[in-house]
């Protein structure tokens, strides 16, 4: 049975591979999952649901991580 990260690597995988983002993209949304601040499972669950395809997943975790990146710089 596939985890919900296992889902959200081959997502970025395929994502990457495809040409829809780049590698650069890629990091943004790993990285901001892998912050402490962040609950990595709940958002990419969340997002899951409420996206309509691999797409949209990538779509809405980009714009969370660009959001979660710009109020961070803001406050630092």
């Amino acid at each position: 049975m596939q985890t919900v990260m296992d889902y959200l690597e081959e997502t970025l995988d395929m994502g990457v591979a495809g040409g829809f983002i780049g590698e650069h993209e890629r990091m943004i949304i790993v990285k901001y999952l892998a912050e402490p601040a962040v609950s990595a499972q709940m958002v990419v669950r969340a997002n899951m649901h409420a996206a309509q395809s691999r797409t949209s997943l990538i779509y809405f975790l980009l714009g969370n991580a660009n959001e979660y990146w710009d109020k961070k710089r803001v406050a630092d």
